[in-house]
């Protein structure tokens, strides 16, 4: 673990963040107080944040009231590809396997 002042941190960016990559956590201090932490992730750490547009959106709800009517259901094998299948120009489908 290395400890450093957010001044050091700005002139050592690059370097703590190849630290961190290796594995190590690196803490970031102002004055003597410990106030942030650089860590490792991984890519199951990051959370993909998938935003619609307002058009989008309505797609959405209007297809699942479609489902509703006819008492049928979209699947997607994940969420980004419920978001790639939203974001396309097609109409989405009775059931979508994407």
């Amino acid at each position: 673990m290395h400890a450093v002042t957010i001044r050091e941190a700005k002139t050592r960016l690059n370097e703590l963040i190849n630290a961190a990559a290796r594995g190590e956590q690196v803490v970031l201090m102002r004055r003597s107080k410990h106030v942030a932490t650089i860590v490792p992730i991984s890519a199951q750490d990051v959370e993909v944040s998938t935003h619609l547009s307002d058009d989008q959106a309505d797609r959405l709800w209007q297809g699942i009231a479609a489902e509703r009517k006819r008492k049928t259901a979209m699947t997607f094998r994940s969420a980004a590809a419920a978001v790639r299948a939203l974001k396309s120009e097609a109409p989405l489908r009775k059931r979508a396997r994407v």
